[in-house]
């Protein structure tokens, strides 16, 4: 199972709940990783961790929506932000997750209801607790294109005459990936099974477009270069869990 941490970097257990190696190979620069900090904690240890901080957020927003303390995106992200930093400050959970609290609450205060806080924390909550190839393709690709967001990439869904045109818009850093929404929306069912190929415009860096769709279970392979983009087609594989 690999679960990821919302800095970005995944904790990755075999089939027996051993540690298996992974170097991340692209976090920013100045970050320290999550096992550069915790080389005496087990990934076991890392993965509960991580699942019981999502656990708890969620059950204490929970409470607040119940109380009616919460009944906005605004005040939920306000919550979620005190609740984060509260925790922080009075250390409640082990240092193998400092880093997820701080990218969270660098998250919300920078980008406020946009940063979807409780979205981030019921991800870590599903992947954390169960097997996150178990999760549904779309959810999965959703998540991917996620994790490129939060290394700057931009993401742009086209309608079919910009699509046509084979004009991609600037990335505003130096990554950007294109997908025509008609064909994105073919491409999967209502409950999220990968069902045919869709095509994605690759501005910039297409292996590390590639290598994140994989680590997610989404087979991507390149299709076709042109001078301003690359296209990469995403297909049905073995690791989609559509039926037979």
């Amino acid at each position: 199972m690999r679960c990821w941490s919302l800095s970005g970097l995944p904790v990755t257990l075999n089939g027996d709940g051993s540690q298996s190696p992974f170097n991340h190979s692209s976090k920013r620069a100045g970050q320290t990783t999550l096992l550069d900090k915790t080389k005496s904690v087990t990934t076991d240890n890392t993965t509960a961790a991580l699942s019981h901080l999502a656990f708890c957020a969620l059950a204490a927003l929970g409470m607040a929506r119940q109380d009616g303390i919460v009944g906005t995106p605004y005040a939920e992200n306000l919550f979620l932000i005190r609740w984060l930093a509260t925790a922080q400050k009075q250390k409640r959970f082990p240092r193998s997750v400092a880093e997820d609290i701080i990218w969270l609450l660098e998250r919300g205060r920078k980008h406020g209801p946009a940063g979807k806080l409780r979205q981030h924390l019921e991800y870590l909550w599903r992947s954390c607790s169960g097997n996150l190839a178990a999760q549904s393709d779309l959810f999965r690709l959703t998540y991917a294109t996620e994790t490129l967001k939060d290394r700057d990439w931009d993401n742009y869904v086209m309608d079919a005459r910009e699509w046509r045109s084979q004009t991609t818009p600037t990335p505003s850093q130096h990554n950007g990936l294109y997908v025509e929404k008609t064909a994105l929306n073919a491409a999967f069912s209502q409950d999220g099974h990968h069902l045919q190929p869709v095509s994605f415009r690759i501005v910039g860096d297409v292996d590390t477009f590639i290598q994140v769709m994989a680590e997610y279970g989404l087979q991507a392979r390149l299709a076709d270069s042109k001078p301003t983009y690359q296209t990469v087609t995403l297909e049905p594989g073995e690791h989609s869990n559509a039926p037979t």
